[in-house]
């Protein structure tokens, strides 16, 4: 929770996706994209259907649903335009898609002096928008990746921000940034997911938001705090 004036500052690390907002980010970002290309709307859903078809059984990794998807909407993009959509799509999404719970812990954690990280596995040029309207101070993502003509490459500049990678994101995160250890001994996660048990696990303070049912009960198992945004 925030920090009392008597506490040293610390992190207040927030995910994305359920957490801060209402839905998912990513499927309607590319919704956004596509809406005024229907020649894309039926491969993009055979794609992403099939693609989530095999993530679902196992025989693909989570991260070929939002690749399938990418290749699919954006093949050719180029990064300017890409980031002015990130930026119109996460203007909507702090006025209207935020959980009022949220912007309310966002603020008290700012007014008590803790730092803000906001770590997702939505793409960079969604979430640094959105964690820079809601004032955060970092924000580790998902990267896309561009070539030298800005034009979107169809892989990731990085591994997916998803899971353990978050914690990997996080550690590399502190090491290369010597300002933000003095406040390392006093880390609050919020997430809304089982999925992020890794990143819950490098916190001193585990508060489940709007938890699935597998945290809430691994949460209450471990006496976190559980709040409902």
């Amino acid at each position: 929770m925030p920090s009392t004036a008597e506490d040293t500052p610390g992190l207040a690390v927030f995910d994305l996706d359920y957490t801060l907002t209402r839905r998912g980010t990513w499927g309607r970002f590319v919704w956004q994209w596509v809406k005024f290309r229907p020649h894309v709307w039926l491969p993009l859903l055979m794609a992403a259907g099939w693609t989530q078809w095999q993530y679902k059984r196992g025989k693909r990794p989570r991260v070929d649903v939002k690749l399938a998807m990418m290749r699919w909407a954006m093949a050719g993009a180029s990064q300017e335009d890409l980031i002015r959509e990130g930026q119109i799509f996460a203007e909507k999404e702090v006025m209207s898609g935020l959980r009022p719970g949220g912007i309310k812990a966002v603020h008290s954690h700012k007014a008590a002096g803790d730092k803000l990280i906001m770590i997702s596995a939505a793409v960079d040029v969604v979430a640094k928008p959105i964690g820079k309207l809601m004032g955060f101070d970092y924000v580790v993502s998902t990267e896309m990746d561009f070539d030298n003509c800005n034009k979107l490459k169809l892989n990731f500049k990085t591994p997916n921000c998803y899971g353990a990678e978050k914690v990997n994101r996080f550690n590399d995160m502190m090491g290369k940034s010597p300002a933000l250890k003095q406040y390392h001994t006093n880390v609050t996660f919020y997430s809304d997911s089982v999925s992020d048990l890794a990143m819950f696990g490098v916190a001193n303070i585990c508060v489940a938001v709007n938890p699935d049912r597998k945290l809430s009960n691994y949460a209450s198992s471990q006496g976190w705090n559980i709040l409902m945004w």
